[in-house]
């Protein structure tokens, strides 16, 4: 039976202290645990990566670190440049390049908003052009950003004004907005799935790669039920992606973020706090989720239930 590609990307957390400063030391403990578990990628500073918490000092100093812990690596790295400050998204995917980035990704402004495609546009174009060598991506999330355009009509007209444009990442639920993008140029443009809970529409649809919170800790059980739709075996297929409802439905009913992170040191990589306006969670709520999540039966290292 052939083994069908499909690329996986994680958005990994940012690494904090108790104190709520950087711990860049952790960096190197989520690569390691991403080439251990074949993620094929990161997707750095993103909704994940507490990126609207974190100054651009600190995204600098995120991403230069990663760039250089995956040196020598295969995963691909992504830096996430978007801010309400296109000036500062212009500085950052600058340093992505310097850095040796392989891709940058921009989420769009969402306080003063683009209000057409046109001004959209207008706002990607000298971030792209300030990282010309570098694939552009605009990520997509607009329950977010509460940005919503016809964005195969953003690929249709952007790729005239940013030739480095290569895609989307698509945090969007709308796989009939999802199936005309994927229509642009006969498929020309790499649309990065972004709905760990609907993987295997954006997967039906044509996507061949994906970014997602879970892939942090489930990736292989991901891929194992991505490459059986794509084999045609939709029974196991369909199990594995209603598992991933359930497990996300559990970190949702303790707070996504905070729970994922929580779930990140169930694995052996503390990546500290979430920074406010989040909210941790406590040391019992810990302890109940972990033992709600073996109720899941998804492995770790250490199985056994928290007294």
């Amino acid at each position: 039976m052939t083994q069908p590609t499909f690329d996986l990307i994680a958005p990994p957390h940012a690494p904090f202290k108790s104190d709520g400063s950087l711990n860049l030391a952790v960096i190197e403990q989520q690569a390691a645990h991403y080439e251990a578990h074949h993620i094929d990628g990161v997707f750095v500073s993103g909704t994940t990566g507490e990126s609207s918490s974190l100054t651009v000092p600190e995204r600098l100093a995120i991403a230069e670190r990663w760039s250089e812990v995956t040196h020598k690596s295969d995963m691909t790295v992504i830096v996430q440049v978007g801010h309400n400050c296109v000036a500062d998204s212009v500085q950052m995917a600058k340093h992505a390049q310097g850095v040796g980035a392989d891709a940058v990704a921009m989420m769009s402004p969402s306080f003063l908003k683009p209000a057409s495609v046109e001004d959209l546009i207008a706002c990607c174009e000298p971030v792209a052009k300030a990282a010309p060598d570098l694939p552009f991506y605009l990520y997509d999330i607009p329950n977010l950003t509460n940005v919503r355009l016809p964005l195969d009509q953003f690929l249709e007209q952007g790729r005239e004004r940013i030739p480095n444009l290569k895609g989307l990442k698509f945090t969007n639920p709308d796989l009939v907005l999802l199936q005309e993008c994927l229509a642009v140029g006969d498929g020309e443009f790499d649309i990065l799935f972004g709905c760990d809970e609907i993987l295997l529409g954006g997967v039906a649809m044509g996507c061949r790669g994906a970014v997602g919170s879970t892939y942090n800790f489930v990736a292989e059980q991901n891929r194992q039920f991505v490459t059986a739709f794509l084999n045609g075996d939709l029974a196991t297929a369909r199990a594995g992606q209603l598992q991933a409802v359930k497990m996300i439905r559990l970190l949702q009913r303790y707070s996504f973020l905070p729970a994922s992170k929580a779930v990140m040191s169930f694995f052996g990589v503390n990546c500290g706090p979430v920074r406010a306006p989040l909210k941790n969670l406590t040391e019992a709520e810990i302890k109940e989720l972990r033992n709600d999540w073996l109720e899941l039966e998804i492995n770790l290292p250490d199985a056994a239930p928290v007294e």
